[in-house]
């Protein structure tokens, strides 16, 4: 894996201060992290910082790469004769992401991948609810105004239709 980041993240995440009685107001229990990844390196800044969160937290960390196949646009550009270029795509992605969880497990071997096909946004709010995730940590990318206006934004989807806490980091 490349080399990792330094972030500070204040280990006492979980609570806000007690109450007089000696309970505590806020109580935060995050046990299980998603990190959604396009396999860009946006996004492998994203696992970068569940990693360390998960690690801080003692959370099971889960890494969800969405393949949507391009090949409806493939064939009508290049035409029939390059109609394998979806699967081979495919095969890349899963492999790709099969070899970045065994990078991150690694370090923390509370960590596992799940691999779907769909539309992401949807795919990305399926998974959270089926594996009843607390926190979701997703990257933005630099997308021009145009790109934004014309597809909208996949975290700002996300972020309107999660049933749990979502973490944006935004670009650098």
């Amino acid at each position: 894996m490349a080399q990792t980041p330094e972030y500070e993240i204040p280990i006492d995440v979980g609570c806000r201060p007690g109450e007089p009685d000696g309970r505590q107001r806020f109580p935060v229990k995050v046990k299980r992290i998603l990190v959604p990844t396009d396999l860009t390196s946006e996004s492998h800044r994203a696992i970068e910082f569940g990693l360390l969160l998960a690690k801080a937290l003692g959370a099971h960390l889960t890494l969800l790469h969405v393949y949507q196949d391009p090949s409806y646009a493939v064939k009508y550009v290049l035409g029939p004769c390059d109609s394998d270029r979806g699967p081979r795509e495919r095969t890349y992605s899963e492999k790709t992401l099969k070899a970045t969880t065994e990078d991150v497990r690694k370090e923390y071997a509370d960590c596992d991948s799940e691999f779907r096909e769909g539309v992401p946004c949807e795919e990305i709010i399926n998974t959270a609810r089926e594996r009843d995730i607390d926190l979701i940590i997703i990257s933005t990318h630099h997308y021009n105004w145009l790109t934004r206006l014309a597809c909208g934004s996949d975290a700002e989807h996300i972020f309107r239709n999660m049933p749990c806490a979502i973490l944006i980091l935004r670009p650098i």
